[in-house]
């Protein structure tokens, strides 16, 4: 027992052919079939012979060896044999029995089968009859989660009864009205979210917005502000912003029903957030009623509709807060800054609803359209602002002015009259149009708008209906019959107009620059690429050119050209007292040029506030002001030769004279003159008496400057007179070119200020418009305009000075035309006459001084001092000169003579001291010279050694032939004998004294 039990060999073991049995036994026979006698059968047949003798001697070897362990194993052996016939007969046993068992079964299948299909249907109807109880609670249980704003827990109950009783209770038809009613009730749970949604959207937003606005500008209304919520206890707050956060952080990851909807009261809830937590739980039950496709049409075709119903709302809170309207800015800038801002705060909310659909869109995998996106809000937002703009801006009573814009004709004291409100005509032509919108003839209004926003109703046309609100009414009427899907259907069709203030065409004027800074913000919301401007930017240009300028609001300046054009009298009439008041002149102006002035300031003002037109603007005004210019000439020339051309005034033939202009031009009192009026221009002094010379003239050089200018004109004159039809005998007509003057003057001025101020940003308030407008705007005015108008300002100027220099030549002919007298007609100078009063200056020259006051009291009226000590300055030289002369015509000299002569010289110095305020030395020497004519021919040469030549050597020539021939000297040898001592005397003797 102690030898190991025997091992049973390994299994796989394979042997070579050789070795095997069947291998030895294939040779055999392969050798016995190869074999070809018996003898090699035999050998083969020995040789397996002895192999087997081995083979059994080697097994009796090996199992003398084993003996003990086969002993032992054959014993096993039978064992497990008799146990294998045991387990054979009780498997036999088992399936004795099953089959009995079966045949036992199958005598009762019959009955069993019908036991256990009644169990089962008892069993599913118990289910149902739970799921219809159910059911009937799921209408009440809607209605008290949607009184809570529980709209996930009523959008959960819906969409599951639904997908009951349409999925496994779909053939029971007692539960077509129930399911009638949830359908209906899904359709207004839609409804009631699709409200609150759009109240998320706009009238919330709407209302944050101008809340901000109200606490950012509580001085600019009359009403404090208040906020609309209760104050609420701080903690109460800070808990429910909590939550509400917690949960809009649990909805990021996944909807809990339970963990969602967690808000008790919303009055709580900070907007923001709220508006942020309702939107997300709408969007979510969107999804779980299958009505994501339906509400983004419907939003996306609403858009314009709620819009319009926001601008309506601002209008009436802004109507209600009384505007103060002392401020400058136009009630509706203050309107459309709200609605910009409110239309930002509702576009940011549509974005992040935009965001709520795709990822609920993703969720529910969502086949349908696409969601809208920003540029599509836009777009519609932009259609408001234009429906907005074209009610305050009258465009459709616009296209009724053009037949009586052709009406003006005749000139009026008041160019405002043009633009005074016209009757609209009976057909209208709307500016917009939409090809299946809803049409209704337009009514009469129910009431005019003014100032204070009262409210006026209109019928829609054409450019008040879309085709959205249709499109609303059709996508939200989806649902079943009693699905209330009409309280969506625009019934009204009637748009009601709220105004804030009265409808202006002119308005523009006062929007222009902060609705581009809106559409410049909106450009870039809808990334607009560079030349590609939104329909607003086209909208407003379109308007601005098309309407507002094509149809006259820039015409003031060109209508008053006009009227100035056919109206002679307007070139007569000056500007009362009061205007020079205002406007801070000393001497006053046309009425006519104030005219002209004020129009350019409005166009100025046009240009700074429409500066994106400023290039056709301008353009306009260099052409209206030459045609100015060309009115101003025709109507210098109607002053100065009003009759025909033959007729010759003195002055103004010399001043055409190139030689005579450029001389008077370069005399020191006229470039002094001109300097002093620049200087002040630029400090604004328009005060009498604040002349200051810039290089102050000694004594001798005024003289000289004088006597060369008397020795010019003198020259010219010749021998000839001058008659009265060669002067300018009215006063009136003198004082029309003075007031022509300073006009022209001013006017040059204000021309060359603006276009100085046209070198600075016409932009106020504006950053950048666009890059087209601030490109071409700043190229043309810099390159072609400014010079055009800088050019214009200097001709303006130089009529002004051609005025001015006509009245300075003037004086002096009609100092020539009563002191020179022509030898053919002696009767009509004073040289001849004898007058009885000797004490009295001679006729003519009382005329003179008589003209020369009445001169002085025009131009000291219309004339800045400057100007009229120019005209005057100097006159006495050239009346001295002309009373010298007049010795040249005396064939005798008497006492009487003399005396007469030194009266007259008198009364003119009396005269022009009294215009310049200095004493005219020069007309002493006039008296001196006739006192000279007194002395003998001896005295007049001893007086010429003693103090000097005071006269040239003709004039005391003249002065020694009227002595000698009043002393009887008549010889020749004699005369020449003074002559030659007078030549000697004065080559010798310089001359002491001042030469006239």
């Amino acid at each position: 027992m102690n030898e190991l039990p025997p091992t049973k060999p390994p299994r796989g073991v394979k042997y070579g052919k050789d070795e095997s049995g069947c291998g030895f036994l294939v040779n055999v026979i392969k050798s016995l079939g190869f074999s070809e006698t018996t003898e090699e059968r035999q050998q083969e047949k020995l040789k397996i012979e002895k192999e087997f003798k081995r083979s059994d001697q080697r097994l009796n070897e090996l199992v003398s060896r084993h003996d003990q362990q086969l002993t032992q194993v054959l014993p096993l052996f039978s064992q497990v044999s008799n146990e294998i016939t045991a387990s054979r007969e009780r498997i036999h046993g088992v399936k004795e029995n099953l089959g009995a068992c079966k045949r036992l079964l199958q005598c009762r299948r019959e009955e069993l089968k019908k036991m256990w299909t009644d169990a089962v249907q008892h069993k599913y109807v118990l289910e149902m009859l739970e799921q219809i109880n159910e059911l009937r609670k799921v209408p009440q249980r809607a209605v008290s989660y949607t009184a809570k704003r529980q709209y996930l827990h009523a959008s959960k109950a819906l969409t599951d009864a639904l997908a009951t009783i349409q999925g496994a209770l779909s053939g029971v038809e007692g539960l077509a009205d129930l399911r009638v009613d949830l359908q209906s009730r899904r359709q207004q749970l839609y409804q009631r979210l699709h409200e609150e949604l759009v109240t998320q959207l706009y009238k919330n937003s709407a209302a944050e917005a101008f809340s901000t606005f109200q606490r950012n500008n509580s001085h600019r209304l009359n009403s404090s502000f208040t906020r609309g919520i209760d104050a609420r206890r701080s903690t109460d707050r800070i808990e429910a912003n909590a939550r509400v956060r917690k949960a809009l952080m649990e909805m990021a990851q996944g909807f809990d029903i339970d963990k969602s909807e967690v808000i008790d009261d919303a009055d709580l809830i900070d907007p923001e957030l709220s508006m942020t937590y309702f939107i997300s739980i709408i969007v979510e039950c969107f999804g779980m009623l299958g009505k994501v496709p339906d509400s983004l049409e419907v939003l996306r075709v609403q858009i314009q509709t709620q819009l319009l119903e926001v601008v309506r709302q601002t209008t009436y809170q802004l109507i209600s807060l009384n505007l103060n309207t002392n401020e400058r800015d136009n009630p509706l800038l203050t309107l459309l800054e709200v609605i910009f801002k409110q239309f930002k705060a509702i576009a940011k909310t549509h974005s992040l609803l935009l965001k709520n659909y795709l990822s609920v869109g993703q969720k529910y995998a969502v086949v349908g359209p696409q969601p809208y996106d920003l540029t599509d809000f836009w777009a519609q937002a932009q259609s408001v602002l234009q429906l907005l703009l074209t009610d305050y801006l009258d465009i459709q009573n616009a296209s009724g002015d053009n037949a009586t814009q052709s009406a003006f004709a005749e000139p009026t004291n008041n160019i405002n009259s043009y633009f005074l409100r016209r009757k609209v005509p009976s057909t209208k032509k709307s500016l917009f149009k939409f090809d299946k919108s809803s049409h209704i003839p337009p009514q009469q209004s129910a009431g005019q708008t003014i100032g204070d926003g009262t409210v006026k109703e209109h019928r829609r046309n054409a450019s008040d209906v879309s085709t959205d609100d249709n499109l609303t009414a059709t996508a939200l009427g989806g649902g079943g019959s009693g699905s209330g899907s009409g309280n969506f259907a625009h019934t009204k069709q009637q748009r009601e107009k709220v105004l804030i203030c009265k409808a202006d065409q002119n308005v523009i004027t006062k929007v222009y620059l902060p609705l581009m800074t809106y559409i410049q913000e909106i450009e870039g919301f809808m990334k607009c690429k560079p030349g590609q401007p939104c329909s607003l930017h086209d909208f407003i240009d379109n308007y601005i050119k098309d309407t507002f300028l094509s149809k006259g609001h820039n015409r003031n300046l060109q209508l008053t050209i006009e009227s100035l054009s056919k109206n002679q009298d307007a070139w007569r009439t000056i500007i009362t007292p009061e205007e020079m008041k205002v406007m801070g002149l000393s001497r006053p102006l046309l009425q006519s040029t104030a005219m002209v002035e004020r129009r350019l300031q409005e166009t100025k003002t046009l240009i700074q506030e429409l500066p994106c037109y400023s290039d056709e603007l301008l353009k306009i005004v260099c052409a209206l002001l030459k045609t100015y210019r060309e009115i101003s000439q025709t109507a210098y020339r109607g002053v100065v030769q009003p009759d025909s051309e033959d007729k010759r005034i003195y002055s103004v033939a010399w001043l055409k004279d190139e030689d005579i202009s450029r001389f008077l031009k370069t005399l020191p009192n006229w470039t002094d003159l001109k300097s002093s009026s620049h200087r002040v221009k630029h400090s604004k002094k328009l005060q009498r008496n604040n002349f200051e010379a810039s290089e102050e003239e000694s004594p001798l050089q005024v003289e000289q400057r004088n006597i060369r200018e008397a020795e010019m004109l003198t020259s010219n004159l010749g021998e000839g007179g001058i008659t009265q039809q060669e002067i300018l005998a009215d006063i009136s007509v003198l004082k029309e070119l003075a007031v022509l003057q300073e006009s022209m003057e001013w006017f040059s001025g204000r021309v060359s200020e603006f276009a100085n101020e046209l070198r600075k940003p016409l932009v106020n308030g504006l950053n950048i418009l666009t890059v087209e407008c601030t490109a071409t705007h700043s190229a043309a005015i810099n390159d072609g305009t400014i010079k055009v108008l800088t050019n214009l300002a200097l001709e303006f100027d130089e009529l002004a000075n051609t005025c001015l220099l006509v009245l300075h030549l003037e004086v002096r002919v009609q100092c020539f035309h009563y002191l020179r007298t022509k030898p053919a007609n002696k009767s009509h100078s004073f040289m001849g006459t004898k007058d009885d009063d000797i004490l009295e200056p001679d006729r003519q020259v009382q005329m003179l001084t008589k003209r020369l006051s009445e001169m002085d009291e025009a131009f000291s009226a219309a004339l800045h001092p400057r100007k009229t000590r120019y005209i005057f300055e100097g006159l006495a030289h050239l009346a001295a000169r002309i009373l010298i002369q007049a010795s040249n015509y005396l064939e005798h000299i008497d006492q009487a003579t003399v005396q007469r002569m030194c009266r007259n010289a008198l009364a003119l110095q009396q005269t022009l001291s009294n215009i310049t305020a200095s004493r005219e030395v020069a007309l002493d020497q006039a008296k001196n010279f006739y006192e000279l004519l007194c002395k003998e021919p001896d005295d007049i040469l001893t007086n010429i050694v003693e103090k000097g030549a005071q006269f040239t050597e003709m004039q005391y020539l003249n002065a020694l032939q009227l002595s000698c021939k009043a002393r009887g000297i008549v010889e020749a040898n004699t005369l020449a004998s003074y002559q030659q001592k007078l030549s000697d005397i004065l080559g010798t003797k310089p001359s002491t004294g001042i030469v006239v």
